[in-house]
């Protein structure tokens, strides 16, 4: 009788032990999942503001049911947006605010040099302008103001416009045609030079 009952007590202990050992185990797995889950923020709409509460940047999905991005500057103006369209197709958006420069897409060498610039001037014309590594604008399609050497007058072309310069700055190809520039002169670029660095509107240098 009495083998019978230890018997019984160490079975009833082992069944307790192993419910208690599967409920710690289960436990500790479920604490795992809830540490790995904060690491993940569920939302529809996210908004991110400066230190004065202003919006500067915004997550959220479009009245489509689709992820859009929008950048907010500091003067409350959105000059940037991504996300799907509502076919589902992606889209990036440049947008030129009015009286303060326009956008730009810039593509940098691996010495973080601006090597070439799509964008708008202030006026709302397009230009692309390609860049030496000496920061020098070689090619400018586009939009384009300089003054002429030859006469002294500031020239501004319009998104028709092709103007070639050499390394040291000087025209070498323009369409429309310029008038003939005398020998040694300088093409100036927005009344400075046309190396990038004097551009001012092109970043990265």
């Amino acid at each position: 009788m009495h083998y019978i009952i230890v018997a019984t007590i160490a079975l009833m202990a082992g069944l307790v032990g192993g419910t208690m050992s599967d409920r710690l185990i289960r436990a500790a797995e479920s604490s795992q999942e809830e540490r790995e889950l904060t690491r993940v923020i569920v939302a529809t709409e996210i908004h991110l503001v400066d230190d004065q509460g202003k919006e500067r940047w915004i997550l959220r999905l479009s009245k489509d049911g689709e992820p859009a991005m929008t950048f907010i500057n500091k003067s409350g103006w959105a000059p940037m947006a991504l996300g799907l369209n509502k076919t589902g197709s992606p889209y990036y958006n440049m947008v030129l605010e009015p009286h303060n420069g326009g956008p730009s897409f810039v593509m940098l060498d691996s010495d973080m040099k601006t090597r070439a610039a799509l964008g708008l001037r202030e006026n709302g014309e397009p230009y692309l302008s390609l860049i030496d590594p000496s920061g020098q604008v070689r090619a400018n399609l586009g939009s384009i103001d300089f003054r002429n050497p030859l006469t002294g007058k500031k020239e501004e072309r319009s998104s028709s416009s092709l103007v070639l310069f050499g390394e040291d700055g000087r025209i070498l190809f323009s369409v429309p045609q310029l008038s003939l520039l005398p020998a040694g002169s300088v093409a100036h670029f927005k009344g400075s030079s046309s190396r990038v660095s004097d551009i001012g509107s092109v970043p990265g240098n």
